[in-house]
Formats: structure tokens, sequence, C-alpha cells
């Protein structure tokens, strides 16, 4: 059977609660929040995940996939649940590719945009359960639990994006500083159009709309992570993703589709010991004439607790659902920035805003945290940020509010001037304006932003413009000289 359920308005549950149930036919419904929150044991929120060592051996997942975007490699740690280890030193790994990457350290340089879109406007997530193997649905607290689920991944991983853009988080702010209607190689987006810009997501109603459990496939499945059997090809899982688009009704460029196989499946060899990988993104472009339906972005998301507790996660110190959703963060961002790869932001090397931050060391600006939202406490990576320092570098958090610093102002003592300050924020809020240092007899309005006057003396001077709200503010400074004549 194919169940598909509405999930707006999702209360949050514990992320370890797997419940079987009788078979429950296809059904549409309007969840009823609760007021419970239930957040997973984790270390204080906002802080570096504490203790780990980045793994020296990374898998190599666009060995011979180049379809492969984004691809989070596995770590060697503590291979699962199977009897050996998943993965092989570097060096005996296909010598075709580029070498493992990052190792405990971002990769330096600024992300471009190669002149293809972005998801802007509010995105949507959609959850593909696909495989009959997930068992019987019941549905607590508003999250759907399988009893083919026995580590609880189908929950964990709809409170995390049900709660993407409550409390205020801005985790998801990092993003939207890049957008499209650029030419290829810009670096910096313009403050207007803001439409132009990557959206930050709506808390209500939440970015997750529906979830669907496709039982009409029935992958082999092995008897322990990492066996070979005959799983989907990519080929296959980029078709489940143009079924649920159309099954689903959205095919919007918003729209993304989550791909999520069962335990001990073996979609894409996605445990090879060489090649392997947690997840990656792609679009069903990529294989014209081999899918047919609309064109649709998708991750390809593997039952990632069979790869154990840090393979796929800097620590795993909360257990093995710390994988699953700093892996979802990952995959998630660069699909919103680059969306039909690699026409969006990458950077020279063409890694994507995410890969450039992928196991950071803790203590290194940007290592993978735990992000608190309305629904739980969750695992995420860093993302890199053009904008943050002189040159760039990986981020947890950003400023909600963006200000264009006016260029290099001249004006002339008693002749009237205006100046307006553009700046928004990205959640939707009207910040209010402020200015030190203006020239003598020139004031900003606190409303508009605008700054009006006559000056009345001479001036040489360093003005800091700032837009602010409740919870935080962005300056941004420039130079105001002012002449007798």
């Amino acid at each position: 059977m194919r169940r598909v359920r509405d999930t707006v308005g999702r209360a949050p549950v514990s992320h370890l609660t797997v419940i079987a149930a009788a078979a429950v036919l296809a059904v549409v419904s309007t969840l009823v929040p609760s007021a419970t929150a239930v957040a997973r044991t984790s270390p204080t929120t906002s802080t570096p995940h504490p203790g780990a060592v980045a793994s020296s051996v990374l898998s190599q997942p666009t060995a011979g996939h180049a379809y492969r975007h984004g691809a989070l490699p596995l770590r060697d740690s503590d291979a699962g649940r199977a009897a050996a280890p998943l993965l092989v030193p570097a060096s005996s790994a296909d010598t075709t590719e580029p070498a493992p990457h990052n190792l405990g350290v971002s990769i330096r340089g600024e992300a471009t945009s190669g002149g293809g879109p972005v998801v802007t406007g509010t995105p949507h997530v959609y959850l593909v359960f696909w495989g009959s193997q997930w068992g019987t649905e019941t549905t607590t607290g508003g999250y759907d639990h399988f009893s083919g689920d026995p580590d609880g991944l189908a929950p964990d991983l709809e409170a995390f994006f049900a709660g993407l853009g409550t409390d205020n988080e801005l985790w998801s702010a990092i993003a939207t500083q890049y957008c499209d209607g650029v030419r290829d190689r810009t670096k910096t987006c313009p403050l207007s159009p803001t439409a132009d810009h990557v959206g930050y997501p709506t808390p209500v109603p939440s970015i997750l709309p529906r979830v669907w459990e496709d039982t009409s496939y029935t992958p082999t499945v092995g008897t322990f992570p990492g066996q070979e059997v005959a799983g989907a090809s990519a080929v296959q899982i980029a078709r489940e993703a143009a079924k649920a688009a159309a099954h689903l009704g959205d095919t919007s460029q918003q729209a993304q589709f989550f791909i999520v196989s069962p335990h001990f499946a073996d979609p894409d060899g996605w445990l090879d010991p060489t090649d392997g990988y947690c997840a990656y993104h792609d679009d069903t472009g990529v294989f014209r004439g081999e899918v047919t339906g609309p064109r649709v972005e998708y991750t390809n998301f593997p039952y990632v607790p069979d790869a154990g507790t840090e393979a796929c996660s800097s620590t795993g110190k909360a257990g093995l659902l710390d994988g699953v959703t700093e892996t979802a963060s990952h995959e998630y961002v660069e699909t919103q920035t680059d969306p039909y790869p690699a026409s969006g932001w990458t950077d020279a090397r063409g890694e994507e805003v995410a890969d450039k931050c992928e196991y950071l060391s803790p203590g290194q600006p940007g290592a993978a945290t735990y992000l608190t939202l309305a629904t739980g406490t969750f695992d995420v990576q860093g993302i890199w940020a053009n904008d943050s320092g002189k040159k760039g570098g990986c981020e947890t958090a950003h400023a909600p509010i963006y200000v264009t610093a006016p260029s290099k102002q001249k004006s002339v003592v008693g002749s009237p001037v205006s100046l307006a300050v553009s700046a928004f924020d990205v959640r939707g809020s009207t910040p209010t304006y402020g200015a030190t240092r203006l020239p003598a007899g020139l004031a900003i309005n606190h409303t508009t932003g605008v700054i009006t006057g006559t000056p009345v003396g001479h001036a040489h001077t360093r003005v800091t413009v700032t837009a602010s709200e409740t919870l935080g503010s962005t300056s941004a400074a420039f130079t105001w000289v002012v002449t007798r004549h």
C-alpha cells in the first residue's frame, strides 16, 4: 500500500520510539500538535561536538559515479554493525578521482555561482519511505513510526525538517546569502531583489508538507550492514523521485524529495568499502532518456544508522541518529544552493557549500553542532558562508539581517542630502535603523533607514549603520566626506 500523510503542525516526539501496529489504509490527515517537545539526549545546544577526531580515511563517493553530487563520504569509524571495517586506506582507493579532501579542516576558497538557479521562496521537503520493509505504519504525537525502523530514523527525520525555522533558529539563515539571477562566477549577491535569495524556512506551516510510504517496491536486503545485495540502481532511485513528485502533486522548484531506503537495504552500493557514501543529491534531469516525468531535485538517503555511530557524523555522541540529521542537513542545504548540479554555488574545485565544511574537527569554526528547534535537538553540520570574514568560512549560525553598506559619500556643506540604507530580515521581520558618527546636521530615520539633513561643517568620518530587530542586529560601515565647496 502507499500512504500519504499531511505533516503540517506536527508535534515533537521521542526519536527512539518505534511502534508496531495493524496496517493502516492510505490516508491524508491533518495532525494536531501537542504541547510536549522531546529532545534527543545531547550536549548543550549551539556548542560544537566535544572530543572527536576527524578520521583520516574517507570514502570517495564520486569515483566512477559523477552523478553523486554533494555526496557526504563515509568515515572509517566503528564500521557500523558490520563484522569488518567499511573503508580502505585512501592510498588503495580509485586514483582516477581527487584524493579525499576534508580531513578535519574546511576547504578554503569562496563559492561562486554557476549562473543557474537556487531554491527561492519557502522550501518544501518530502520524505519518501521507499520499500515494503518499512513495515506497518502508526502515528504517535504527529510523526510516522514504522515497524521496520529499529532505530527510529523516520520520526527523527520528520521532526528535524518540521522544526526548521522554529525558535528563531539561525542555522537556516546561512544559505540565504546565496541567490540566482547573477552572472557566472559571481561571489556575492545584491540585496535586492530579495526574492532571488535562497528562502528561509517558514515555521508555520512547516517545510515538511507530506510524508509518503511507498511499499510498491521490495528491495533485496542483507542480514548485516554492508552485505553486497542487489540494491536499487541510481536510475531506479531517480525514477522513484519523479514518481513521488507526480504522486504528491508538487513539481515546483521549491520541492526536494528524500528517497529513504529501509534497514539493511543497499541503494546504489552505499556501504561500498571504497566509493560508499552517507547520501547524495541530484536532479532527475541527469538521467535523460532513462527517467520520465517531471524534473525534480532529490536526495538518495540510505538507512544511515546502519553505518554506525560516527561513519556519517562528526562524533555520534548522542547515538546513531546524529548521523541521520548531520547527513540530512548537508544534502538539504546543497539542494537549496545547487538544485541542478553544478549550475549553482560551488568553489573552484566543484565543492558545494556543505562539502566545504563536512567533518570538521572540534574547535574549528563551523564544526558540527547541536541545533535546538521547537521539535527537538538535532546534529547539524556547518555551512560555508562567503560573507564570513574577509575570505569566507564555515558557520553554524548567521545573522538574519542583511545590510548593504553605501558606497563612499561626498557632500558639500549647506547642500541637503538623502541616502537610503537597504536592509532586510530573512525571517520577514521589519528592522529598525540606527547610525553612529554621522556628519553634523544629518540624522537617520529609525523606521525607513533614510539618512537626511544638511551638513553644517567639514567632516571626514567612518559612519556605521545598523539594522536591528529583537534578537539581533547587523552593521555596515562606509566613509562620508563633507567639504566646504
